[in-house]
């Protein structure tokens, strides 16, 4: 995405949530909206060591109780 796009998105974003916090304030509680966040770097990718450690527990496991 060229940078001029992407200021004329975050400047779309800014004014769609500030169009929705001022109908959300005429028509219903205003506490009820959620605050705006801009945009930000792309999540770094989650490590999968939790779940390889539970699945080798759990092969392990399954191999004792099977008697080998």
């Amino acid at each position: 995405m060229r940078a001029r796009d992407a200021r004329d998105h975050e400047a779309a974003r800014i004014r769609n949530y500030e169009l929705a916090n001022l109908l959300t304030f005429a028509q219903h509680d205003p506490k009820k909206m959620p605050g705006y966040k801009p945009v930000s770097a792309k999540p770094q990718p989650a490590s999968d060591e939790l779940q390889q450690a539970k699945a080798r527990g759990a092969m392990i496991l399954w191999a004792l109780q099977n008697g080998a």
